[in-house]
């Protein structure tokens, strides 16, 4: 009995006092491995690692984030109006691990714990600008190390105030929680962040709380499948006292999806009131979905993309990458507009629209072919007040009805396609499709 005591007494003490220096780096590749996962996976990401500071009990650490070269940092630079080799912001995270099968140090801080895992950490963020000024940010993170290699996140943010550039900042309690695992590639995150406003002597700018949960995964075919949810409140902006836009909700779902080698997608958008000065409020609902596609094909098209972004223009990545998209329009496709609404201060445009393409023989797959075999269908109504003022404002709108291709029912001019075996018919007339345009 003595003896079992004295094991179990013998065991704890090795568990508390010696395990720390042990899994101490492998706590901290955890960190890096995970970070560097995440940039990978995005893409635009570079992280560099300032070292770790590492003792017994616990380490301390530096890495820096920053937006590698390509097209997210020209989109960046070109929207604020510099040059490429602008030095960008860079987003510093210091981090505290306290590590050990049971990090008994992680108790004399806040949110410490003694569950067992290769650590417990604690992180801050900081904006390091291209002059050099840092610029903390508010809230920590904090985050347990997995045994498995997972890292489990919270980032806590108390409601605060803050001067900035003239003006004040005040933000609301948010909280934002992330589960990563490098070795699985699956991520999860949900957010419940609070009301935000800045504003000066000139302008005012409030956004309503922010919502979200999210699942992601990479498949074996080279892209993301998952779930996600998000909901943000109203919107916005006045300035000198005077409104100048704003929006009064949106919400988005989407879903992605991939079952014995077919890929499948849905998303669902909803933007509610968003104002436009001098004309008045707009608001979508858009739900479309897309089935049947071959996962294979879809990966090899993101691939081929993923690698021309940089080099080439938008409309010359279509044509450098026309053999990835017959692979993938070849083995067919299901792609669905089961509703698309827009609100207007003169009536709701409505419509709707399904085409099929069946799977096909690739060695002789050509566009005209693709035409032929696809099958489609569109449903559209707009209000006759628009139509009166798109007519006002274009005589081509004025021809397009008196070619019947919108035709007067009650208050709406709708229009009926249909698209199958070659033929295009529009409210009920047939139309010729120049074939030779699709060589």
């Amino acid at each position: 009995m003595k003896k079992s005591v004295l094991a179990l007494i013998l065991l704890a003490v090795l568990i508390i006092i010696v395990s720390p220096g042990i899994v101490g780096k492998l706590a901290e590749d955890t960190v890096g491995e995970n970070l560097n996962w995440a940039a990978e996976e995005s893409g635009d990401l570079v992280v560099t690692s300032e070292g770790f500071d590492r003792s017994w009990f616990s380490s301390e650490g530096q890495h820096r984030v920053e937006l590698a070269d390509g097209s997210l940092r020209t989109a960046v630079t070109t929207a604020a109006g510099d040059g490429i080799d602008t030095a960008l912001p860079v987003l510093l995270i210091d981090t505290h691990i306290d590590h050990g099968l049971i990090p008994v140090s992680s108790m004399g801080r806040e949110k410490g714990s003694l569950a067992p895992g290769l650590g417990s950490a604690v992180s801050t963020l900081a904006i390091e600008f291209g002059d050099g000024e840092r610029v903390d940010m508010p809230g920590k993170i904090y985050s347990k190390i997995g045994l498995g290699g997972d890292l489990n996140s919270h980032y806590a943010v108390e409601a605060g105030t803050r001067d900035v550039d003239g003006g004040e900042v005040t933000w609301q309690a948010s909280t934002i929680n992330i589960a990563t695992n490098a070795r699985s590639g699956e991520v999860t995150f949900e957010g419940d962040i609070g009301a935000m406003t800045f504003g000066n002597d000139q302008q005012t700018v409030s956004i309503d709380s922010l919502n979200f949960v999210a699942q992601q995964a990479t498949s074996s075919y080279g892209f993301k499948v998952g779930e996600m949810d998000l909901k943000m409140g109203a919107l916005s902006s006045d300035a000198d006292g005077l409104s100048v836009g704003g929006m009064q909700g949106l919400s988005l779902k989407a879903s992605s999806s991939v079952d014995d080698g077919v890929a499948a997608a849905a998303m669902r958008l909803e933007m509610n009131g968003q104002t436009i000065p001098g004309f008045g409020d707009i608001s979508v609902i858009a739900d479309m979905s897309f089935h049947e596609m071959d996962a294979t094909a879809l990966g090899a098209v993101k691939q081929r993309i993923e690698g021309l972004a940089d080099a080439l223009n938008p409309d010359q990545i279509m044509t450098a990458a026309e053999d990835e998209f017959k692979d993938l329009f070849a083995a067919g496709v299901d792609v669905g507009v089961e509703q698309f609404d827009v609100a207007l201060p003169m009536g709701t445009v409505e419509m709707k629209m399904m085409i099929t393409i069946p799977e096909s023989d690739r060695a002789v797959f050509e566009w005209s072919s693709l035409l032929l075999n696809t099958t489609a269908s569109l449903d559209l109504r707009v209000p006759e007040a628009l139509v009166q003022l798109a007519t006002s404002m274009s005589p081509e709108t004025g021809a397009i009805i008196g070619m019947g291709y919108l035709k007067k029912d009650g208050d709406f001019y709708v229009m009926d396609a249909d698209l199958g075996k070659g033929l295009l018919t529009i409210n009920g007339a047939p139309i010729p499709i120049p074939m030779g345009a699709f060589q």
